[in-house]
């Protein structure tokens, strides 16, 4: 593969947190067999079906949170208690990355058991950015995780500094608490 071509790759990914994927070697104008190639060569390592990290890069802290992004293929966002760690809330580890994607998207089987996709539409107020990534706002994901029964000290955590730091209205933060208390978190 000539270099330019490489180069346009790498700089592709640079914007990806370096990851590309097959449709944007396509987009570049390289058949995605080189990408196979370059992997087998060692200049690209395989993160899942038509999803590679450019190995000249180097890996961001959140290098497993870019990785499912770009295997929904960039139209899935960060979310649930995935999104509770990108914000810096809580130090829950989930098991699989949690991605919230449109119905109509319809990531790659490949790389899947490592993700947790909750298939819907998201309004455009509950994504915002964080290092670059896109994830649900911490109301958003605040209430996301209450949905799906995260731990309740760990919610109570999160809200508690959340709202201390301003990232939630202290209405909304009451709204929640009042939420989490059925749950036998909070006496309101």
């Amino acid at each position: 593969m000539p270099v330019r071509l490489f180069d346009a790759l790498v700089e592709r990914a640079s914007d990806q947190h370096g990851y590309v994927t097959s449709r944007d070697a396509r987009e570049l104008g390289i058949d995605p067999t080189q990408l196979r190639l370059m992997a087998a060569r060692g200049r690209l390592e395989r993160a899942g079906r038509g999803v590679y990290r450019v190995l000249v890069l180097p890996r961001g802290e959140h290098d497993d949170l870019a990785g499912a992004i770009a295997w929904a293929r960039g139209r899935g966002v960060i979310s649930h208690e995935s999104a509770l760690l990108l914000h810096g809330l809580s130090d829950v580890n989930p098991s699989r990355v949690h991605l919230s994607a449109p119905r109509d998207n319809h990531p790659r089987a490949r790389g899947g058991e490592l993700y947790r996709v909750h298939r819907r539409a998201l309004a455009p107020s509950d994504v915002t950015q964080v290092e670059g990534l896109p994830v649900t706002t911490v109301e958003r994901t605040l209430r996301d995780c209450l949905a799906i029964g995260t731990d309740p000290y760990q919610l109570q955590r999160a809200l508690d500094r959340a709202e201390a730091e301003g990232l939630v209205h202290p209405v909304t933060a009451r709204a929640l608490r009042r939420e989490l208390a059925p749950k036998g978190s909070i006496d309101d």
